[in-house]
């Protein structure tokens, strides 16, 4: 029923002139996709078999193993995991240390699994993550790895040392992976408004998108690359520029112009969001853009 109101209202906003470019019918039906497989705890199980393959040279990320052969369409076994709740963290009371802590290895978990796995966790919401190893937490161990040190262990694949303090993701019955050439595109982009690249990012668009009737190009890139960097002259740091905030300019921008985007970035772009506010919540002046330069920089490098 669910489902079917929202394909209902989904087909009545497209009606509305202008609103046909968001694409949300074709959203709707990738929500439904992922829904019904939801439904089967065999996809959970593989997930989860998945995700520990990719991390499995992290030791700040953590995820349930599941307990084959107990599992069936409807019943999933898996290992209990302790820990308490990321909410508890976004209490005033917590350390900033421990909280900058937290929100510098979510990031660069979640660039891990957009950039180098294409394969995102598309359901991380503070009651899905738990934190392990608080308790052994100390201002020190903080100093000794720095975020982009973290990214390039991501890169690298390299095991960091010791580290008490862990996250762990619960319930990965919904994920989100994008076709080779989506997943080139979604990069490309992420990378020029990186460097700040604005008419590139508009060229981008213009070039892979499922439909446009944009008429005037010059003044679509002109206006992309004037918000492309007002965006960096606020150093994209999580505290000054909500990355929601932008990416509703970016989507009046794409209706006014009639430019419409691929359906399955719906997902990974909700990823993104949703951790943006944890980010926030806990480290203000983190910066998301500054953590995935040096892995896209090498990612493109690795590409030439």
């Amino acid at each position: 029923m669910d489902l079917l109101l929202m394909k209902t209202w989904s087909q009545i906003v497209s009606l509305i002139p202008g609103f046909s470019w968001l694409s949300l019918t074709e959203i709707v039906e990738e929500f439904e996709k992922l829904m019904t497989q939801q439904i089967d705890l065999r996809f959970e199980a593989r997930n989860l078999e998945r995700f520990h393959q990719k991390f499995e040279k992290v030791d700040f990320i953590r995820f349930p193993t599941p307990l084959r052969p107990f599992i069936t369409r409807n019943i999933l076994v898996e290992t209990f995991e302790e820990g308490e709740p990321l909410s508890a963290y976004l209490q005033e009371a917590e350390s900033s240390e421990m909280k900058k802590r937290i929100a510098a290895m979510g990031v660069n978990m979640l660039l891990k699994m957009v950039f180098v796995d294409n394969f995102v966790h598309a359901d991380l919401h503070p009651g899905n993550i738990l934190v392990q190893g608080a308790e052994q937490f100390t201002s020190r161990q903080v100093n000794q790895t720095t975020l982009v040190d973290m990214c390039d262990m991501l890169i690298l694949n390299v095991r960091p040392g010791r580290c008490p303090l862990r996250l762990v993701l619960l319930d990965a019955g919904i994920v989100a992976e994008l076709q080779e050439k989506d997943l080139e595109n979604f990069r490309s982009v992420f990378t020029a408004v990186v460097l700040g690249q604005g008419e590139t990012v508009a060229e981008l668009i213009l070039h892979h998108a499922r439909a446009n009737q944009c008429a005037d190009v010059e003044a679509f890139k002109s206006q992309m690359a004037e918000l492309v960097n007002e965006a960096r002259r606020n150093t994209v740091s999580l505290g000054k520029l909500q990355v929601a905030i932008l990416l509703s300019q970016v989507f009046r921008l794409l209706m006014t112009y009639r430019v419409k985007l691929e359906s399955n970035f719906a997902s990974i772009v909700f990823a993104i969001l949703v951790l943006e506010g944890l980010g926030r919540s806990l480290d203000p002046e983190i910066d998301i853009m500054e953590a995935a330069r040096p892995l896209l920089v090498k990612t493109a490098a690795s590409l030439l």
